[in-house]
């Protein structure tokens, strides 16, 4: 049993000090004031919205996902961001992209559902400019983001949970 616990806890301590839980973990940073600032990753809140029923008829229930809050932790500098991205072991970088959320006073949520279905604009070279950094690559859009609440996404993520969440690094553009 004393072996069984020590494993344990050695277990713990490596995953706590980044041993392998960040073994092959992307990371997602933006340039702040000269120095890159790692967007923290957040998870999405889900919420089934149930349809309506009139008579036999029933509507389709609706799967909504959040993130709470007003505005993301993470600011721009400006409406041209410039982001390190550091993909995982089995990512590229073509499968991360942009999608502007719709902002409330407390929340903000994804316009639809499925991450296919929104609007959003794929990391590649006809959007960005993309230069080489080591593992990592910097990255800024070539036209200016309008100002608003943002999440880079990768899109080949596998939803988390019966409610699909997904893993998403918010941030916002303020108006210049």
């Amino acid at each position: 049993m004393k072996r069984i616990s020590s494993f344990i806890l050695l277990l713990a301590l490596s995953m706590a000090n980044g041993g392998w839980s960040k073994a092959w973990a992307q990371k997602v940073e933006i340039a702040v004031e000269n120095n890159w600032a790692e967007i923290p990753v957040q998870q999405t809140q889900s919420e089934l919205k149930p349809g309506w029923k009139i008579v036999d008829y029933q509507t389709k229930s609706r799967l909504m996902h959040y993130l709470s809050g007003g505005h993301a932790t993470q600011l721009a500098d400006a409406n041209r961001p410039v982001f390190r991205v550091t993909p995982g072991e089995k990512e590229v970088l073509f499968d991360y992209a942009l999608i502007r959320l719709k902002g409330f006073k407390s929340y903000r949520k994804l316009p639809k559902v499925q991450l296919s279905d929104n609007e959003y604009t794929r990391l590649e070279l006809n959007t960005f400019s993309i230069k080489a950094d080591g593992d990592a690559f910097v990255c800024q859009p070539l036209q200016p983001l309008s100002p608003g609440e943002y999440i880079l996404v990768n899109l080949s993520q596998k939803p988390i949970g019966d409610l699909n969440d997904l893993l998403v690094y918010p941030f916002c553009v303020l108006k210049d």
